[in-house]
């Protein structure tokens, strides 16, 4: 039953109560129905067999169709309205089958309206089907973590469902406003701070987050392709006539990665492009989780194979703690 984690009672207290048309619209969908939106999707052919076999049994039951309605209901809602809250939910191992394959299920559903909504903006195809891999990607990374079908970090999907986040060469980018937006950069500049640097800085500015897929290309060269799609892609989707800033917060800016990576280190390179703010948090749990992709706790007992895992376990082991840095770039001058 969906009433039995912690997890998903926090998704119920967050999320509005499903309407009774999109939860006739889910029962609806037969498994062959959702085998075809499927094999749409980036999913590989074993995958979309797991999730098919399944999802009979999902929609027969009440608690879990009623919490698919209600994250159906929320993108599509939100589809457009950019900043609205999102919550960011632990995975679903735990649930059994139904909780691993709730955001299969809720990609399914919505992936045609967002590619209709990307494309409404003057988003190129290529990078609907780029942006679309998220899908894959993350249920692979389920797969190695946990060896069952399901979604890392599925609710990354939201954002990506609403439309509010593309993948462009090597990179996803995020419309964000400054200040507002649940993953704006934070901490930010203090308002005296903001004050000097003026306009692009201000909370209400517009500006956009940059993240980075795993396994993605860091080449300076890759990059330089990257930025200037971005820039031509993004200007006709998400136009603006001011200062715009590009942000990037994560472990990969803590600039003491100078102590243990070697100074032609593509992650170093990506450093240099940003202006580092001063101030960072501390955050070991999310650095374990990207660069070991393991299980929590389950990174102790994994022998380092990179240089970048090396200095993460090096530095933990000596007692210190990595930091989640935020930078910087003109995204538009």
């Amino acid at each position: 039953m969906a009433g039995d984690s912690r997890t998903v009672s926090l998704m119920r207290a967050f999320l509005t109560a499903p309407s009774e048309e999109i939860v006739a619209r889910i029962r609806g969908i037969s498994s062959t129905g959702l085998d075809d939106k499927l094999r749409e999707s980036s999913l590989r052919g074993a995958q979309v067999e797991d999730a098919v076999r399944f999802w009979g049994a999902f929609r027969r039951d009440d608690e879990w169709t009623s919490l698919l309605a209600s994250l159906v209901g929320q993108v599509e809602t939100e589809r457009g309205r950019f900043d609205q809250p999102l919550a960011i939910w632990d995975d679903l191992e735990e649930s059994g089958p139904a909780g691993r394959l709730l955001f299969i299920y809720l990609f399914a559903i919505c992936q045609e309206g967002t590619a209709e909504y990307l494309r409404a903006l003057g988003c190129p195809e290529d990078v609907v089907r780029r942006t679309f891999g998220v899908l894959g990607r993350h249920v692979g990374i389920h797969g190695r973590k946990f060896a069952t079908t399901g979604v890392d970090a599925g609710w990354w999907m939201i954002p990506t469902l609403r439309g509010e986040v593309v993948h462009i060469g090597s990179l996803q980018f995020h419309r964000v406003t400054l200040g507002i937006g649940t993953l704006s950069p934070h901490p930010w500049y203090e308002e005296d701070e903001t004050a000097k640097l003026g306009v692009g800085f201000h909370r209400g500015d517009p500006s956009v987050g940059i993240h980075i897929p795993e396994g993605t290309d860091l080449s300076p060269q890759a990059l330089d392709a990257t930025f200037q799609r971005a820039r031509s892609v993004l200007s006709r989707m998400w136009p603006v006539h001011q200062r715009r800033l590009g942000t990037c917060q994560t472990w990969m800016l803590d600039d003491r990665l100078r102590e243990h990576l070697p100074t032609t280190s593509n992650i170093l390179r990506f450093q240099e492009r940003f202006n580092l703010l001063p101030v960072w948090r501390e955050d070991d749990d999310d650095v374990l989780e990207f660069v070991f992709r393991e299980a929590k706790g389950n990174w102790v007992q994994v022998v380092p194979s990179t240089a970048v895992q090396a200095a993460v376990a090096a530095v933990l082991a000596n007692g210190g703690h990595w930091r989640d840095r935020t930078g910087w770039l003109d995204f538009k001058a």
